[in-house]
């Protein structure tokens, strides 16, 4: 069996806003769109930071929906007692 190295990157769209307080994405919908179009209206939104140094609770009802990728987890470069592989 073999097995990949590299982790499979999530190429999906969603739909979020900003944080408020710390201007970090909040993801709240998965974007059937796929990037393309205008972001669809919400109705009530009221939403939580996922920073634990943030957790900023506020409604976004008015705020401006854009959309957004998840960017992949920085690696870790792999260590070889001769130096970097």
């Amino acid at each position: 069996m073999r097995i990949s190295q590299w982790p499979k990157v999530n190429t999906k769209w969603y739909l979020g806003v900003q944080c408020l307080k710390c201007r970090t994405p909040i993801l709240f919908a998965l974007d059937h769109g796929e990037g393309i179009g205008q972001p669809p209206r919400t109705g009530r939104l009221v939403l939580t930071c996922p920073l634990a140094d943030c957790g900023h609770q506020a409604d976004y009802s008015t705020a401006a929906v854009s959309r957004f990728q998840k960017q992949p987890p920085a690696t870790k470069e792999m260590k070889h007692p001769g130096g970097s592989i």
